[in-house]
């Protein structure tokens, strides 16, 4: 079995753009895709100028990697006065699905789709709960753990380790994919791979 370490974040457009990538690994029956969260940013409006960057380089995603932002969402980017973006608490349910036995990258996919195509404002736990309720899981159950003082514990545990294995493996940067194989560590190459998903299964055969 091959460990794929993987350094994301849920509002980094370009792991939003590798989706396809991670999923081919997902469904690799000898890799084990093991997620660490970066939480890239804490809740705020962003300025203007990190708006404008994100509009500028979300075209420039699409065309490389095919994934789809939907108007609802560029509507919102482009026309809210104050676009609040959030990391921590779309990472906390993520862990918190995860605890309930759904896997990382289904919980990570239904929130980015969520955010890029649908425009729902997912820094908010009553968005968070809705896009859950998907799920196989107790939804009451889900929340009473969202908002436990031991989700807060389990969220630092996560970005802090994330941050420790980051600085240790000289990752600067999401989304960041690191194979771990018979005590060996190798850099993948994802970003050449972006719109060459038949390329990229066969590379995987390789590891």
């Amino acid at each position: 079995m091959t460990n794929i370490h993987y350094f994301y974040d849920p509002m980094c457009g370009w792991c939003y753009g590798a989706t396809a990538l991670i999923q081919a690994i997902e469904e690799n029956p000898s890799m084990k895709l093991i997620f660490h969260p970066g939480g890239m940013i804490e809740k705020r409006s962003i300025s203007e100028q990190f708006k404008q960057h994100i509009m500028n380089a979300d075209p420039r995603i699409a065309a490389l990697t095919g994934v789809e932002f939907g108007e609802s969402y560029i509507s919102r980017l482009r026309d809210s006065e104050h676009f609040i973006v959030d990391s921590y608490l779309p990472i906390k349910a993520i862990l918190i699905a995860e605890s309930l036995g759904v896997s990382s990258f289904r919980a990570l996919k239904a929130i980015q789709h969520a955010h890029y195509v649908q425009g729902v404002e997912v820094y908010k736990l009553e968005e968070l709960q809705n896009i859950m309720s998907q799920f196989d899981i107790d939804i009451t159950v889900w929340l009473e753990l969202m908002v436990a003082d031991s989700s807060h514990t389990l969220l630092e545990d996560n970005i802090s380790h994330c941050h420790s294995l980051m600085q240790t493996l000289s990752v600067s940067g999401y989304p960041t994919l690191i194979a771990e194989h018979e005590g060996s560590l190798v850099k993948l190459p994802h970003e050449q791979y972006y719109g060459r998903l038949n390329e990229w299964k066969s590379l995987l055969t390789t590891i």
